[in-house]
């Protein structure tokens, strides 16, 4: 497929996701190469504090509640995800580093969009600063040591929404404080309203993971420019979504991006299931996974 056919793919599969046409490439196969994961997991709690700790000081512990608060429908959003990856999960560690990567990243984005989103763009551009942020750390898993792990499509939105949920942990307290503190609003409100949005997050990174690991399906291996076709399409629905009113945020563009990761994922599974995953996934020894 060319970029075009892509990004044209990707637009289309928010509403009919289909199967992958073309015989995938014989890296969806690999045994990934045994290396230690525990360096995976040490960065992305490294990475996770170091996000809070850049963005808020000392408050995302004397507010732990916030911090919790805003980090449980995220960390539910990626049990789910990984648990829907049936036939091959990606190691817990490697989903942890994407995870902190959102947050760490969280810092960049609040930076450029102070520098450059508010005074150029306005609130609609924020997607187009935070998408790319997000996924490259999709991209960094995808080329790391151990990309062997990165097998397709259903892998690129595992670790695409884990790099959304951190993003969106990190980005929650903030507006948690302002909603609770500052502007009065019942925790219970503010806490269900941020949820929703959470989802947003994870769903627009996962969509950027979907195009990066399609591209390792059709090529066997991936570049910096694969995750554009998924990164367009997820910051203009991002764009969209900050400047709607709320009523069709959360009546129209929520519910419609809730099915169309549905559907993917679904879609997803049936490709693995067609490539005989239910069988022979890539081998991944017990003592390797860590």
């Amino acid at each position: 497929m060319s970029g075009e056919s892509l990004f044209v793919e990707a637009i289309r599969s928010l509403f009919n996701p289909s199967p992958v046409q073309a015989p995938p490439n014989v890296s969806v196969f690999a045994d990934r190469q045994q290396a230690p994961l525990t360096p995976y997991m040490v960065w992305g709690v490294l990475l996770l504090v170091m996000g809070l700790g850049t963005s808020y000081g000392g408050d995302w512990l004397s507010y732990l509640g916030f911090t919790l608060a805003g980090y449980a429908a995220p960390l539910l959003y990626v049990v789910w995800m990984v648990r829907s990856d049936r036939y091959e999960r990606e190691p817990l560690a490697m989903v942890a580093y994407c995870f902190g990567w959102g947050a760490f990243i969280g810092i960049a984005a609040g930076i450029l969009n102070a520098v450059v989103t508010a005074p150029l763009l306005g609130a609609g551009g924020a997607g187009f600063i935070e998408e790319p942020l997000k996924a490259l750390g999709v991209y960094l898993v995808a080329r790391g040591r151990l990309g062997q792990e990165f097998n397709d499509h259903l892998d690129g939105m595992v670790y695409g929404a884990a790099a959304g949920a951190g993003f969106a942990g990190l980005e929650n307290f903030w507006y948690l404080y302002e909603m609770i503190v500052n502007n009065s609003f019942p925790a219970v409100t503010a806490v269900l309203v941020r949820s929703m949005t959470a989802f947003m997050h994870i769903a627009w990174t996962a969509m950027a993971g979907r195009s990066l690991g399609l591209a390792k399906v059709l090529k066997g291996k991936v570049r910096l420019s694969d995750l554009a076709p998924g990164v367009l399409v997820a910051a203009l629905i991002h764009m969209a979504w900050n400047t709607v009113p709320p009523f069709i945020a959360f009546g129209l563009i929520l519910p419609f991006m809730v099915e169309s990761l549905r559907r993917q994922v679904r879609t997803a599974l049936d490709d693995e299931r067609r490539w005989g995953y239910e069988c022979f996934a890539p081998d991944e020894k017990p003592e390797d996974v860590e």
